[in-house]
């Protein structure tokens, strides 16, 4: 047996918080419920960014994305060449391979096509950080053609995410076998559009009312006092003109169904952990990237905004030495994550003094910070605090929000340059811009910012480019 605990990740995309936290919620989820009743489940967990790029490269990093310079993703190719993460930004994959353990990932990387072997990460299946192009995995995964409202039901063959959940566990057991720690890395496409789920998960909710519309729905565009961000749809499965009442009834259906058949996909990976012996030496956490927004504000997908269902995601971590069926309410985030695990598992002395510090067993947070800065090339500069009340965003060239998550959780009011609430907002203006000065995030300071949608190449906003393939 290893003296350092093994660590397995599962990594979902774009699933939402709710659908495991919120009593009474209808997705049905029997594996990830039994799981967290031998686990923690962090409440309170927030990714830095709702944006795939750069919540990964945080979460690989443990760096912000104004840190790790990935802020985009990268199909906007609007950082580093090639769009990828930068090769000086450092992994804690190499981290972890350099300090003796065996490094496996599997499915999705999204941090530039082929870098894991770049760096030295040779075990990397089915996955566009290995041998296989981003958008190929999407195509296989996903087939073809994708047409909003981009959901269907599968009738044969094996998606690539069940390829490589089977994958996984056949790699268990020649992990098992070794004297090294492991660290096996399981990231899936699903939950994230298009919803192609298998005909038997899809008939789990055939029972929603024929009149279903998601919570917090309403006419895109329709709310009043929003950023100017929000006013325009920037991809165009964003765009829900067409969608009729049936069609997000559909989508919820197929949706939910994404997230029930990866539940039995979890499930099978988490007995296999034990019919390998591994249960008491190994670290098991189940998480997203970010989430959803699913109807809400009559939005699909996500954006360039910090509504609670996309920066809200399910956090459960297994710790055989930790108490299990536990609920922790302290606030943390998806960067800090490989940190966390990193400390439970006997390893904390390859961590620096800070990233120990924010381990989730160890801070006392009672609030998450958030930043965006663009999207498919497009310059959006948000930063945001959100703790258990309040929620405040900041632009340097957009309007502010503020919202009071107890008085209207759906945050439809933006109640930011309320006299009643002035003192309110310039306290969490202040906390928020004393983390940016202390994070060494350059929209602190002064300078020049271009115009909300405008293209970092220099392009006004009002060009609409290409997005090629989806």
């Amino acid at each position: 047996m290893p003296s350092r605990k093994n660590m397995l990740l599962f990594v979902t995309d774009q699933w939402r918080w709710d659908t495991l936290n919120q009593p009474g919620h209808p997705a049905k989820l029997p594996n990830l419920h039994a799981f967290a009743q031998e686990s923690t489940t962090f409440i309170n967990a927030f990714t830095p960014v709702p944006l795939c790029t750069p919540a990964r490269g945080s979460l690989f990093t443990g760096k912000l994305p104004h840190q790790h310079g990935a802020v985009d993703n990268v199909q906007g190719r609007s950082f580093y060449p090639k769009g990828k993460l930068h090769p000086a930004q450092v992994t804690f994959l190499e981290r972890l391979r350099d300090d003796g353990y065996a490094v496996s990932f599997i499915g999705k990387w999204h941090l530039g096509d082929r870098t894991l072997l770049e760096r030295g990460i040779a075990d990397t299946a089915l996955s566009d950080g290995g041998d296989m192009d981003l958008m190929q995995t999407a195509e296989i995964t996903f087939g073809a053609p994708r047409k909003s409202p981009y959901y269907a039901t599968i009738t044969d063959g094996i998606a690539l995410d069940e390829a490589r959940v089977n994958l996984a566990i056949d790699k268990l057991a020649s992990l098992a076998a070794s004297e090294r720690p492991f660290c096996l890395v399981v990231c899936l496409h699903g939950p994230h559009f298009p919803h192609h789920v298998p005909q038997q998960y899809v008939d789990l909710y055939n029972d929603l009312p024929a009149d279903f519309m998601p919570e917090n729905w309403c006419p895109q565009f329709s709310e009043q006092g929003k950023p100017a961000a929000q006013g325009a749809f920037y991809w165009p499965c964003q765009d829900t003109s067409h969608m009729t009442q049936d069609d997000w009834r559909r989508t919820a259906q197929h949706y939910w169904g994404f997230c029930s058949w990866i539940d039995a996909l979890f499930g099978r990976l988490r007995t296999a952990v034990s019919r390998n012996g591994l249960d008491d030496n190994t670290l098991i956490a189940f998480t997203a990237d970010h989430g959803e927004m699913l109807g809400a504000h009559g939005w699909f997908d996500k954006g360039p905004f910090f509504y609670d269902e996309v920066i809200r995601i399910p956090m459960i971590l297994r710790d055989p030495l930790a108490d299990h069926a536990t609920v922790r309410e302290n606030f943390v985030s998806f960067h800090d994550l490989f940190p966390t695990m990193i400390d439970r598992a006997g390893n904390g002395a390859m961590l620096t003094k800070a990233e120990r510090s924010r381990s989730f067993w160890r801070s006392t947070a009672d609030h998450a910070f958030l930043e965006y800065d663009a999207y498919q090339g497009r310059q959006f500069r948000f930063r945001g605090i959100r703790d258990v009340r309040y929620k405040y965003v900041w632009s340097p060239h957009d309007i502010a929000e503020l919202y009071d998550l107890e008085t209207d959780p759906q945050e439809r009011s933006n109640r930011a340059g309320e006299p009643a609430l002035t003192k309110v907002q310039q306290a969490l203006h202040d906390k928020l811009f004393d983390w940016m000065r202390t994070e060494g995030d350059w929209l602190a300071g002064p300078g020049h910012h271009p115009p909300v949608g405008s293209y970092i190449d220099g392009r006004d906003a009002t060009e609409q480019h290409d997005h090629g393939p989806m």
